[in-house]
């Protein structure tokens, strides 16, 4: 366990241009929290750091009045203060002109209002670019509170333990890639996918595949966390604003974001170019709380898109939280009934099951990690978990699927259950043929059906001889 001895502060004055509008940039932080590191108090932000084999702690507050902020240190080896100064100018946009993004603004109507209603916001960022991508990753699709529950998790279940510069109480740090890329983070209660994700880009952090420099093109960038697998286009942008300053960055899958643009589709945002990442700050403060007083109102709400693959044209459909439908082209008028979805091509959980479905007709992955809403009965619903755990190129019988429900005697229940499934391919029902191994109805034509285990059987044909092959390099010419 680390250890610092001197309690004694350095207090420093931090410039900036006016205004500076430092309540938000506060409940920023308040909302985004990483437990056990940081801390929001009603009066200014603190946190424990190590830089190299420095153990700090800092905090920062307001100067009423005056345009400064003042910084207090606690720290053994002076010689990093210019670093940290750097990072916490940086967390808070102190180098931000104000005056020179309100003249941007000017030229979009809608921004110009939202400037001169919200003067001196700006763009939080992270004290460290590696940590504040692993918390977006965690951050992806579940709400505030879930994901300061899984950064807790992490930190706790990770960080090496401190005692803390000022109070001397035990606290822990943010862990490193070194510790992240190698972990199986059964700690953090989220699903594996998403596990997965923070170990490949930990992974590709140390390798140097994933460079975290401000002295880098922010659209290469993005480009490189999108080869991550479990990255999106929310977390590309999201990650590039926060982690390293990109100015020009717009999450525009964004719930709230997404709604805006719904809102008002002729938002030209290309004429604040390199600024849209403050177009998006402005859209959250002018437009977040009122759109989530219609969030009961459009939960119920469906949206759509629709994507080309080797079966066919499906069409998938999500509510605000969850998919709720995989359908075919050619579907049979009625066979899964709801409410008619609106087209939304940037809707996130469809772009991230489009990536998903991508994935595995590419015959890279065997399983999905998606949030569902089934819309059935009981019985239903039952018959469609039972449909989840067949495996991965393997097949069931209806009476197969009967017994491992406890109700060998329903077979044709099961039978139309499975007929009625919304969740196509990635509720695989598929999986199920007849009793004398024939291939038996499916919503999406036999054809279709019989294409989709042929997938599957040579996914595990591949996999099986790649293990062969790293096993024994010469099992396979000698076969």
């Amino acid at each position: 366990m680390a250890s610092l001895g001197n309690r004694d502060g350095i207090e420093l004055n931090l410039f900036f241009i006016p205004p500076y509008d430092w309540q938000t940039i506060l409940r920023f932080y308040q909302s985004h929290p990483i437990p056990g590191v940081e801390r929001v108090t009603e009066h200014g932000f603190e946190r424990v750091f190590r830089i190299g084999d420095t153990i700090g702690f800092l905090q920062v507050q307001p100067r009423a009045g005056e345009p400064r902020l003042e910084l207090r240190v606690v720290i053994e080896d002076p010689k990093i203060l210019p670093e940290i100064v750097s990072r916490v100018r940086k967390m808070f946009d102190l180098d931000s002109d104000p005056v020179l993004i309100a003249n941007s603004f000017a030229r979009v109507p809608l921004l110009a209002r939202l400037c001169d209603r919200f003067p001196g916001l700006r763009l939080p960022r992270g004290w460290d670019a590696f940590e504040t991508a692993v918390c977006s990753i965690l951050g992806q699709l579940v709400s505030a509170e879930q994901r300061s529950n899984l950064v807790g998790q992490l930190v706790h279940g990770y960080g090496d333990e401190i005692f803390h510069p000022v109070s001397g109480e035990k606290t822990r740090l943010f862990p490193g890639p070194e510790v992240l890329a190698k972990s199986d983070l059964t700690e953090v209660k989220t699903t594996s996918a998403r596990r997965e994700a923070v170990r490949k880009f930990s992974c590709r952090v140390l390798s140097g595949a994933i460079s975290l420099s401000e002295a880098q093109d922010p659209m290469v960038f993005r480009k490189t966390l999108l080869e991550t697998k479990g990255l999106g286009p929310w977390s590309a942008e999201y990650i590039s604003l926060r982690a390293i300053g990109d100015t020009d960055a717009f999450p525009k899958t964004d719930l709230i974001l997404k709604r805006v643009l719904e809102r008002y589709p002729d938002l030209d945002l290309e004429k604040i170019k390199p600024w849209r990442s403050y177009a998006a700050t402005y859209l959250w403060k002018g437009f977040a709380q009122v759109l989530s007083k219609r969030r009961g109102e459009m939960t119920m709400t469906l949206s759509y898109k629709e994507m080309i693959s080797p079966v066919g044209k499906i069409k998938l459909i999500a509510s605000s939280k969850a998919l709720v439908a995989v359908l075919w082209e050619q579907e049979r008028p009625n066979r899964v009934k709801f409410d008619t979805p609106k087209l939304d091509p940037y809707h996130p959980i469809l772009l991230e099951t489009e990536r998903q479905l991508s994935e595995y007709f590419a015959g890279q992955r065997t399983q999905f990690d998606l949030p569902l809403e089934p819309r059935g009965t009981k019985f239903q619903i039952k018959v469609w978990q039972a449909l989840r755990e067949i495996p991965f190129g393997q097949t069931r019988s209806y009476l197969d699927l009967a017994k491992a429900i406890g109700s060998p005697g329903a077979s044709r229940a099961v039978g139309a259950a499975n007929g009625k499934n919304p969740l196509s391919i990635v509720v695989p029902c598929h999986r199920v043929i007849g009793a004398d191994r024939s291939l038996t109805g499916f919503a999406g034509g036999l054809q279709a059906k019989a294409a989709l285990l042929a997938l599957e059987a040579r996914a595990v044909v591949t996999k099986n001889e790649r293990e062969i092959s790293y096993e024994n390099p010469g099992a396979i010419s000698r076969t």
